[in-house]
């Protein structure tokens, strides 16, 4: 139940703060004086999304906030429970907007996202709008209330899902499909791509290695004249000049003799003996060389040949050994991904014939229920017609169904197509003169019949969900003074179980109220500002005479009458 409204810088608002009472409160007062704009703060304030335009002109924010009491409403201590948001006593809504900012919700002044505030609000507050008389006639809404009664929101959303999920697959599935060619071509290159890379059976380090080796086989002959004039040189010469070893030998021999007479040479020759031996080692090294070499043309084609398969790999693949072996690795792995192309689509094929089957199942226990429900709604409205002077209107609820195809096989043998909201169509039938056939509701209803048989369906759904505070904005639009009291009767019923608030321009309504507001537009020099007062028995007296149209004695004598008639029904039901 709504405690408390406080609205600042809303539309023409500047600053209000409401306090409804827990039965029937009416707010009336002249048109544009600002009392629909109270119900768009309270839409505002539930989630309903707006933007800058409702801040009031000259300021830089608007900001909303409503104090409810929870009570004993299960389904939203749940949810506030799971999501962390608990409060004591009291579930505080507040929503702010900045000019040039983003908007703020907060739930027991904890910031929540605009959806959970829609899902919070829908809990505790059930607004019927002036657009509901029109929303009414469309059949997609028609199902929504029939569902709402049937209490199947988690079934409901259930069926949602997984269709959705069911499109998903099916999507998947087709692009998978048309993909295949592309798939083909793919695994067909990529195949030889690792055949040739495979084939080749390159390591790291070969180009190198052969084109060493190439460099050799090439120069043969000229390393051999080298290798053997340098052997000459260090060890034996075929010249008459002596070689370096024959040199170093004799300088060998000079040297023994002068350590004879100075031992302080002996270090000096044991350098030269070493260097001795080294040059012996290089010239039998240069030696072994020497022979080694040997000039193979057919090896030396074979070299170039493999260095020209490695060129090639290096144009295609990398511009390094490892970068060729790490694009076969990368063609293989994409390859072997590839090939779980069928096995991907038996899966999801699998799939979405198990979650077809599934659908089927909830769609056909979605429909019995609804089926069952409808029956009972259609009874439940009709008795609530004849308390709004209607007993005369018929009223039944068509159902029809997806049968122009087979995407969906029904448990009972039937086959249909179906849709998100399952497999149902279902059409609200009126017909407002007896012996007249049943005809839909956009063809047959009158404004003022909409207007009460939205409050019929109303009183029937707010027993059913038991919303705490439910809102009405012109219920009465279309309904002349014969049928405003009757309205005015069912709204104070109604307030027995709920809190209701309701807008009204008929005097007869207003007279059953338990708290009446009205709703002024003050024009000041910077600007035009609402505001709302409770009234006074003499002030309420005074209004439902301005309702019947002046302030004469005969109309004040009227409204007189109209709320001691009230007084004494409301006396009567009550007791």
């Amino acid at each position: 139940m709504l405690l408390e409204l406080s609205v600042e810088n809303f539309g023409i608002i500047r600053h209000i703060t409401w306090r409804p009472t827990s039965r029937l409160n009416i707010l009336t007062g002249e048109t544009g004086a600002g009392k629909s704009l109270i119900i768009d703060a309270i839409e505002a304030l539930v989630g309903k999304r707006v933007g800058e335009e409702v801040i009031k002109a000259g300021a830089d924010h608007t900001r909303i906030e409503g104090v409810f009491r929870v009570g004993e409403n299960s389904s939203l201590a749940k949810l506030l429970t799971e999501c962390e948001l608990e409060g004591e006593d009291t579930l505080i809504l507040t929503r702010e907007i900045e000019r040039g900012k983003r908007n703020f919700s907060r739930v027991n002044r904890r910031p929540v996202t605009l959806r959970l505030l829609q899902e919070i609000g829908g809990l505790v507050i059930d607004i019927h709008g002036q657009s509901d008389h029109i929303s009414l006639n469309n059949l997609h809404r028609q199902l929504l209330l029939l569902d709402r009664y049937a209490n199947v929101k988690e079934l409901r959303q259930e069926v949602e899902d997984k269709t959705e999920k069911l499109y998903r697959l099916k999507t998947e599935f087709k692009t998978l499909s048309e993909d295949e060619h592309e798939v083909k071509r793919r695994s067909e290159l990529l195949s030889f791509q690792v055949h040739e890379i495979k084939g080749a059976k390159v390591h790291e380090g070969e180009d190198e290695a052969l084109q060493g080796e190439s460099i050799t086989l090439s120069n043969t002959e000229k390393l051999k004249s080298l290798s053997l004039a340098a052997y000459q040189h260090l060890y034996e010469s075929e010249t008459s000049h002596p070689s370096a070893g024959d040199k170093i030998g004799e300088a060998i021999r000079c040297l023994k003799s002068l350590v004879q007479i100075d031992a302080s040479l002996n270090k000096l020759l044991k350098e030269l003996e070493s260097a001795s031996y080294q040059i012996e080692d290089a010239a039998q090294v240069l030696m072994a060389y020497q022979d080694g070499l040997e000039y193979d043309p057919a090896r030396l084609e074979l070299v170039e040949q493999r260095l020209d398969l490695i060129r090639n790999l290096k144009r295609k693949y990398g511009n390094s050994i490892t970068e060729i072996i790490q694009h076969a690795d990368k063609a293989e792995e994409e390859l072997n991904q590839l090939g779980f192309q069928s096995e991907k689509e038996t899966q999801l094929q699998e799939e979405y014939t198990t979650l077809k089957k599934e659908i089927e199942v909830l769609c056909y226990e979605l429909s019995g229920i609804r089926h069952q429900a409808a029956e009972k709604l259609a009874k439940e409205i009709k008795k609530e017609l004849s308390h709004l002077s209607m007993a005369h209107v018929g009223f039944h609820i068509l159902f029809s169904q997806f049968d122009t195809g087979d995407e969906l096989s029904l448990p009972d043998g039937r086959t249909c197509t179906f849709s998100k909201n399952g497999i149902d169509k279902v059409e609200f039938l009126v017909s407002t003169t007896p012996g007249e056939p049943l005809k839909p509701l956009a063809k047959i209803a009158s404004t003022g019949e909409t207007s009460r048989l939205m409050l019929a369906i109303k009183s029937v759904l707010s027993r059913a969900d038991a919303t705490p505070t439910l809102i009405f904005d012109e219920i009465d639009i279309g309904i002349g003074g014969r049928s405003g009291e009757v309205v005015g009767k069912k709204l104070s019923t109604l307030s027995k179980e709920h809190q209701v608030i309701c807008i009204t321009h008929l005097p007869q309504v207003a007279a059953l109220a338990d708290a009446h507001f009205v709703v002024r537009k003050d024009v000041l020099q910077n600007g035009a500002t609402a505001t709302i007062t409770e009234l006074s028995n003499q002030n309420k007296l005074e209004e439902i005479s301005a309702m019947l149209g002046s302030m004469s004695n005969p109309t004040l004598e009227s409204a007189q009458e109209l709320l001691e008639k009230a007084a004494v029904w409301k006396k009567n039901q009550y007791q």
